[in-house]
């Protein structure tokens, strides 16, 4: 009486009828062509057994094929040049297509989001955590959600210039409707100032102006995180380091806003579909303040995990 195969057995009957299948059609033609049939028979008859699904008849074919297999090893054993080339095509797709619309790994070029992100840092961003964007466009397919106020984000550079086109780094601050001010060096939403302690008065600010600054603790839609700015010139010595607390300001044409443009003056407002965003090293970043704000269409992923240099591996971005 026959007996029915194992699930075991059948899962490893098709795995190494698979595997010799491929080996023959990539590297079959380094056999004679006697032998090349033999091989196909023997796959034929493996194939049938699992059909067949008698235990005895499965373990017999599979026993056939290995024999043929193993006296033949020493040609068909090293893959060949399209195998090779397939594995590597493979590999190079899977790559892009997380690099596309996953995980892309970045460098930071600047200190403006010092103390959080050093210059030369390496990160990973989430792709996905705004959903899948057609990579070279601002359109998503999939939404699932955006930027949040607190979050550090890549996003593209909204404006023109040599920046155009460029990924920038910086911290979510304000989002549509939201008025945001900074006083006394403070951020203010819709009035309120938010959670803010001062960590350090007067360390260097490590972003090659050697300047001092006062490191604060702030705490921004749920996430806490150090940001910093100018010391007072009396922490300064000789040196001049300025310290823009307040803005935006008419003496600074290049900040947004103006008491003319602006009706909510002092504070900005951010319209529909836009970010404010700014650098967590508040008086040496080229952000919001200056060039403006961003379409939430222009953002392409959440920083989640800094993973070089040594020492810092793999700490998360917050």
């Amino acid at each position: 009486m026959s007996k029915p195969a194992s699930v075991k057995l059948k899962k490893d009957a098709k795995k190494f009828l698979d595997d010799t299948t491929k080996i023959i059609r990539y590297r079959g033609n380094r056999l004679s062509p006697e032998v090349r049939s033999q091989f196909e028979k023997k796959i034929l008859e493996l194939d049938d057994a699992l059909k067949e699904n008698d235990e005895t008849t499965v373990a017999m074919a599979v026993e056939a094929l290995r024999g043929i297999l193993v006296k033949h090893n020493k040609l068909l054993k090293k893959a060949s040049f399209l195998e090779t080339f397939r594995s590597l095509g493979t590999a190079v797709l899977i790559a892009l297509i997380i690099r596309a619309f996953w995980f892309e790994a970045f460098k930071i070029p600047t200190g403006s989001m010092i103390p959080t992100l050093l210059i030369s840092d390496h990160i990973f961003v989430n792709k996905y955590a705004y959903g899948l964007r057609m990579p070279f466009t601002h359109w998503r397919f999939v939404e699932v959600g955006v930027p949040k106020p607190g979050e550090v984000f890549v996003f593209e550079f909204p404006g023109d210039g040599p920046d155009a086109g460029k990924d920038f780094i910086k911290r979510v601050i304000g989002v549509e409707g939201d008025r945001v001010s900074i006083i006394d060096n403070v951020i203010h939403i819709n009035g309120k100032p938010i959670p803010t302690k001062i960590i350090e008065t007067s360390v260097d600010c490590a972003d090659g102006t050697h300047c001092k600054c006062v490191k604060q603790q702030e705490t921004l839609g749920g996430v806490t995180y150090i940001a910093q700015h100018v010391a007072p010139p009396s922490a300064q010595g000789d040196r001049y380091c300025r310290n823009a607390s307040t803005w935006p300001s008419d003496s600074e044409p290049a900040m947004m806003g103006s008491s003319a443009g602006n009706p909510d003056y002092p504070e900005v407002v951010v319209p529909p579909g836009h970010i404010l965003a700014m650098g967590d090293n508040r008086d040496n970043s080229s952000d919001g303040r200056y060039w403006g704000f961003v379409p939430v269409s222009y953002s392409k992923g959440r920083a989640v995990v800094r993973w070089w240099p040594p020492g810092r591996w793999f700490t998360l971005v917050k």
